[in-house]
């Protein structure tokens, strides 16, 4: 059993806007594959084989980590946060299969979700993800945004930059 250094790895949780069962563990990019976990370390597996935990996925820069119905994060934070942490010292035991759509699936809907979504509702528009194919991903943009001249700003510099900077291999970001 390899161990990382002892130094731990730094990682804090973000909540995800559209699914309260879900948080969104920030991590050092790169350290693990992208895609669904099939094999964990010993302390974070348990949590799974406790239904504690029942889904995971695996972004560039975080883990996301679902817990089951009726469980709550503010009782089970500190526990999960000590599993994820033991478990990521020991990145030899992680096994991901890889799922890109998923995963980009799940990227660009926390990012429309999310701050740039808010940014762009404050504006009187309104974005929502139509599809993801490979790796391109479709918006449909409506209200402010449908007349708006800055759309292709907002397109490139809001929502590909930002879906980009969590998953690398994005192609496109297109409007629908």
């Amino acid at each position: 059993m390899s161990e990382q250094s002892l130094a731990p790895i730094p990682m804090h949780p973000e909540p995800v806007s559209h699914d309260s069962l879900a948080l969104r563990w920030v991590i050092p990019a790169g350290l693990i594959p992208c895609g669904v976990p099939v094999a964990l370390p010993r302390p974070l597996a348990e949590l799974f084989d406790e239904g504690l935990l029942v889904k995971a996925l695996v972004e560039e820069s975080a883990i996301w980590l679902w817990i089951g119905e009726g469980q709550s994060w503010s009782t089970l934070g500190v526990q999960v946060r000590s599993a994820l942490g033991e478990s990521l010292r020991h990145l030899d035991q992680w096994r991901i299969e890889s799922d890109d759509e998923t995963v980009l699936n799940l990227v660009a809907t926390g990012v429309l979700d999310g701050p740039v979504g808010d940014v762009i509702r404050s504006h009187g528009g309104c974005v929502e993800l139509a599809c993801v194919t490979g790796n391109t991903v479709t918006v449909r943009m409506s209200g402010a945004c449908s007349s708006c001249p800055a759309i292709g700003f907002t397109l490139r510099n809001r929502i590909e930059q930002e879906i980009r900077r969590r998953y690398s291999s994005l192609d496109k970001v297109l409007a629908a």
